[in-house]
């Protein structure tokens, strides 16, 4: 998986004006937000960094995706974890005996935790390494309110990417410009605003 993923770069970067980067982050982030980990933060940044002019859709289309996918992750948590009748599913009874850590105590204490702070629990999410579909999952799994769940999602999702863009717009290109020719040290620069801005979204 990561060596797909940095030759996905390596070609990425030799072709700044691909017409179907918005839909590569609608995909990637739809994936990670519902039942796969992706790097959609690193996506998004190589792809502002390439191409400042469409940060506005760039934006747009990863928080749609992230948004989609969420849902996704939240009928699969509340379907496929629980019964109909609202009793624990064999496949999450599977994970209390197989997972190390997850027991029902553990399932108990988290329910607990969304019924009290779930909207800053999904709304903080967002400025964490932690995959969103885990709490996509756990939200549904929990029967959180759906509404407040797409909410906090968006209002999030919105706010994290506003600020990642707008870091690496400002770094962006006096980087270009120094290495417009150079592939190797724009990958370098490139991890370094990476880094930056995600830092910068874990201190806020």
């Amino acid at each position: 998986m990561k060596e797909w993923y940095n030759n996905f770069n390596v070609r990425t970067l030799s072709q700044t004006n691909i017409k179907w980067t918005t839909w590569v982050l609608f995909a990637f982030a739809f994936i990670d937000a519902s039942f796969l980990p992706l790097p959609v933060s690193t996506t998004f940044l190589l792809f502002i960094l390439l191409d400042s002019t469409r940060s506005v859709r760039y934006i747009i289309f990863t928080i749609l995706g992230t948004l989609a996918g969420s849902v996704a992750g939240y009928l699969i948590g509340h379907f496929v974890l629980l019964n109909s009748d609202g009793n624990f599913s064999g496949f999450l009874q599977f994970l209390f005996k197989h997972l190390p850590g997850f027991s029902e105590n553990a399932y108990s204490g988290m329910q607990s935790l969304y019924s009290k702070w779930g909207f800053w629990i999904l709304f903080t999410a967002s400025f964490t390494p932690i995959p969103y579909g885990l709490f996509s999952l756990s939200a549904g799994a929990f029967n959180f309110s759906f509404l407040i769940f797409c909410v906090a999602t968006l209002l999030s999702q919105l706010l994290k990417y506003y600020l990642l863009a707008y870091v690496i717009i400002k770094i962006g290109p006096k980087v270009r410009m120094i290495f417009k020719l150079n592939m190797k040290p724009i990958l370098v620069i490139a991890s370094v605003c990476i880094a930056i801005a995600l830092l910068v979204t874990r201190i806020i």
